[in-house]
């Protein structure tokens, strides 16, 4: 019995001993397994049979396909992201084209001396407040926008300290060109004339309503720009400047607020300014803009040439004077349609514009003295076609051809004394014109560009006319 025990006890070691022998080789194989998943399988285990569950092939499809699109939207928003920090970079930066306006007053100025160094009296007309009222139009949209609460570009203090800085340097810029220059106004009433204050005050305005609330319409850009084209009409028509007055105070109102933005930017970096956001209405523009570019464009510019009036455009109801006529630079505005057929065809119509001083100079002094100076208008109907190549992805060479009526009703010229002395004929006068000029999409929301036609007229009066000037385009 003894015996059998020891026999039992030791055949018990041995199991316990095989058990645990087995279970640290298994253990050892599966670390192995897990570690390297091309262990080899002995021979010896061909012959077991697994079960393994089938793979639905659709289902790892659909999978494959949602990384995808993960990826893919990944990208885009790094993407779009990108492009947005692009935007703000730009949007901080200083825009050098503002430069321009104030360049092209200054060069027109230039031209003017000898029409201006003259001594002709134009009609003196009280100023009133509507001309401030309405170069402030756009800034005081601009605010109550703010009020309304639609997002702009700045946060209320950094918005209220860029406008205070670019008017302030509006305002001190203006002052010191007017007593630099010292013009003395069409009407004589002073020598402020050179430049316009109201000008520079409209346009300051219009670029505010652009850089804070541009990016959510171009119409909004445009209506700023609209009132202070009309504040430059009417200090011309009212006799209170010149062309080159109310170009060269755009150009410094346009570049204030440009310095205003820059300083303000630098000052308060990139706090208290609202990132550029992407919008899919900005895709399609930029879209439009490569592929079918159908716009609607206002332009504002200057028409010069030629500028002896004959003979035979007026007649004179004194016949012991002797006088001439010639007129200044015209200031020129223009609505345009483009209605593309395909990527680089379209047929263009338009309708425009153009205002001219004109100055009655006495070889013979009429017997009731002296002869106020005039403006005259005429008013433009054309259409024809327009060939536009683009250049890159942001910028197209256009080339145009058009033909239509200018028409231009009757003017009178009066002597001091309020003698009628002479009159422009009334005209209806087939004309026709070429082109060329660049544009860029410089915004999300709209297109800028320059241009220059050579028109001629079949009439003596003001025959053949440059016209340069810049316009805004609104892409449909």
């Amino acid at each position: 019995m003894k015996n059998f025990f020891y026999i039992f006890f030791f055949c018990l070691i041995s199991f316990l001993q095989l058990k645990a022998e087995i279970l640290n080789d298994s253990t050892t194989f599966l670390n192995s397994l897990s570690e390297n998943t091309d262990t080899i399988i002995p021979h010896e285990m061909d012959s077991v049979e697994y079960h393994v569950q089938p793979v639905d092939d659709e289902y790892l499809h659909n999978i494959e396909l949602l990384l995808d699109k993960k990826e893919k939207e990944q990208k885009l928003k790094e993407l779009i992201n990108g492009y947005e920090n692009n935007l703000l970079k730009r949007e901080m930066s200083f825009d050098w084209w503002s430069v321009l306006p104030l360049v092209r007053g200054l060069v027109i100025s230039s031209t003017t001396n000898r029409f201006k160094s003259r001594d002709q009296r134009f009609e003196y007309f009280k100023s009133d407040n509507l001309d401030y009222g309405i170069a402030l139009t756009p800034l005081a949209t601009a605010w109550g926008l703010k009020a309304l609460g639609l997002e702009s570009r700045s946060k209320t203090k950094r918005m209220g300290v860029a406008n205070i800085v670019g008017l302030g340097l509006s305002c001190g810029f203006t002052q010191l060109l007017k007593h630099t220059a010292d013009e003395t106004r069409p009407n004589g009433h002073d020598k402020q004339s050179m430049p316009s204050g109201h000008s520079s005050l409209a346009f300051f305005c219009a670029s505010v309503l652009d850089r804070e609330f541009g990016h959510h319409s171009p119409w909004i850009t445009v209506g700023g720009y609209v009132a202070a084209l009309a504040t430059q009409y009417r200090r011309i028509h009212y006799n209170h400047h010149y062309l080159n007055d109310v170009i060269t105070g755009a150009g410094i109102g346009t570049l204030s607020a440009n310095l205003g933005y820059y300083i303000t930017d630098f000052i308060f970096g990139k706090d208290g300014i609202n990132k550029p956001k992407v919008m899919m209405s900005d895709i399609n523009n930029f879209q439009k803009y490569s592929l079918h570019p159908t716009s609607f464009s206002l332009f504002s510019g200057f028409s010069t040439g030629y500028n002896h009036i004959s003979s035979s455009c007026y007649n004179l109801n004194d016949d012991n004077a002797d006088v001439q006529l010639r007129t200044t630079a015209g200031y020129k505005t223009t609505l345009e349609l483009d209605l593309f057929i395909n990527k680089y065809w379209a047929f263009v119509t338009s309708a425009s514009m153009a205002q001219y001083k004109v100055q009655v100079i006495s070889n013979t002094p009429s017997q009731h003295g002296d002869i106020y100076g005039n403006n005259i208008y005429q008013y433009h109907l054309n259409a024809g076609t327009k060939f536009s190549f683009p250049i890159n992805e942001i910028s197209r060479i256009e080339c145009r051809a058009y033909a239509g009526d200018r028409i231009m009703p009757t003017f009178d010229f009066f002597a001091f004394d309020n003698y009628k002395i002479l009159s422009m004929n009334k005209s209806n006068d087939f004309e026709f014109g070429l082109g060329l000029g660049i544009d860029m999409f410089s915004s999300t929301k709209y297109v800028t560009g320059f241009s220059c036609d050579f028109v001629h007229a079949c009439s003596p009066l003001i025959k053949n006319r440059w016209v340069i000037g810049s316009y805004w385009k609104i892409l449909l």
